[in-house]
C-alpha cells in the first residue's frame, strides 16, 4: 500500500508551522486513538498520523521529507547528506530525457548509494537492490500525572498500537520527572522496520492544590495568626508523605522559611527537603481600647523592619 503524504495526512499545508502540526496531531490522535475509537480502521489512521508527526514535528527529518519524500524521512543524517550530493551532482550531467529513461532521482539515487556505481547493468538493464531494512519510528504518547505521582514516581498501564496490533504494556514513570519530561521506553515504538523504534512517554504535571516545586524542593505556604507568629507555637502541616508536627519559634516573621528534611521530591538517589512559608494573619476591626493596648506594646517593643533597606 502506498503510503499518503504527511502533510494530507494531518490535513496541513507544506508551509505550515511548528505549531500548527503540532495542533493538528493533537486534534487526530484524540479522534483515532485505540482507547477513544473503536471504529475499524482507527487504529491504522492512528498509526499513519502518529508516523506522520514524528516526521514533521522534528526539523532534521521534516527537511529530509520535503527534499527526497519517504524514502529521505528515514534515513540517517549521513546518508541524507550523500543523497543531496548525489542528486546535486546528478542534476547537473542529467538531461531530463535521460532523468525519464532512468526511472527518476529516487531509484538512481538509491543505486548509488546502497549497492552500484551506476544505474544500469552490464546487459542495459536497471539495476535493482534490496530496500535495505529500516529502523522503526520513535512514538510520542502523552501522559497525565498528578504532583504526587511526578513526585514519588509511578507505574502506568498503557494500551499502545503495536504495528496494528493493541498491546497493554506497564511503564515505570521515575520519581522527580517534570511537566514537559520525556520518558523513554526502548523498542517500544514503530515497528516498521526490522528495529523497533522507541517510544517516548511526555508527561504533563498536573497543579497541586496547595504544594509546589521548587527543583527537588516543595514548597507550602503555611498561614499562622500574628499571635502565634508572637508566642510560637507547634502546627500540623501535611507532606507528600503524610502529616507532621511543625514547631514555630516566638517572634518568627512572614516569609521565613521553616524546613522538614527529606520531604521533598526523590530523583536518583536524592530527595530535596519541603519548606513551609509562614504567612502572617492579623486580626481586623478592632477596637478602640484593642488598639490602645497595641500602641503601648509597639511603644515599650518598638520594631522598624525597614531599616536595613537602602530605599
Amino acid at each position: 500500500m502506498t503510503k499518503r503524504d504527511y502533510y494530507e495526512v494531518l490535513g496541513i499545508g507544506r508551509s505550515a508551522s511548528d505549531d500548527e502540526i503540532k495542533k493538528a496531531y493533537r486534534k487526530l490522535a484524540r479522534q483515532f486513538h485505540p482507547d477513544v475509537n473503536k471504529e475499524a480502521g482507527a487504529s491504522e489512521k492512528f498509526a499513519e498520523v502518529q508516523e506522520s508527526y514524528d516526521v514533521l514535528s522534528e526539523a532534521a527529518k521534516r527537511k529530509q521529507y520535503d527534499q527526497f519524500g519517504h524514502a529521505g524521512a528515514s534515513v540517517s543524517p549521513d546518508t541524507y547528506e550523500q543523497m543531496r550530493r548525489a542528486h546535486r551532482a546528478r542534476s547537473q550531467t542529467v538531461s531530463p530525457e535521460d532523468f525519464e529513461q532512468q526511472g527518476g532521482q529516487f531509484g538512481d539515487i538509491f543505486d548509488q548509494l546502497f549497492g552500484g556505481a551506476g544505474p544500469f547493468n552490464r546487459q542495459g538493464g536497471r539495476r535493482r537492490h534490496p530496500a535495505q531494512p529500516e529502523r522503526g519510528s520513535d512514538v510520542e504518547y502523552p501522559v497525565t500525572l498528578s504532583f504526587d505521582q511526578a513526585a514519588r514516581g509511578s507505574s502506568l498501564p498503557l494500551r499502545m498500537n503495536m504495528g496494528g496490533q493493541i498491546e497493554t504494556i506497564d511503564v515505570k514513570v521515575p520519581a522527580g520527572v517534570k511537566d514537559g519530561s520525556r520518558v523513554r521506553v526502548r523498542g517500544k515504538g514503530g515497528r516498521a522496520g526490522y528495529e523497533p523504534g522507541d517510544l517516548f512517554i511526555v508527561v504533563s504535571v498536573t497543579p497541586h492544590p496547595f504544594f509546589r516545586r521548587d527543583g527537588l524542593d516543595i514548597l507550602l505556604d503555611l498561614p499562622i495568626s500574628v499571635y502565634e507568629a508572637l508566642l510560637g507555637t507547634r502546627v500540623e502541616v501535611p507532606t507528600l508523605d503524610g502529616k507532621v508536627t511543625l514547631t514555630i519559634p516566638p517572634g518568627t516573621s512572614s516569609g521565613s522559611k521553616l524546613r522538614i528534611k527529606a520531604r521533598g521530591v526523590k530523583r536518583s538517589g536524592e530527595q530535596g527537603d519541603q519548606f513551609c512559608i509562614l504567612k502572617i494573619v492579623v486580626p481586623k476591626n478592632l477596637s478602640e481600647d484593642e488598639q490602645a493596648q497595641i500602641h503601648e506594646l509597639s511603644r515599650k517593643h518598638p520594631v522598624n523592619p525597614r531599616e536595613d533597606l537602602d530605599w
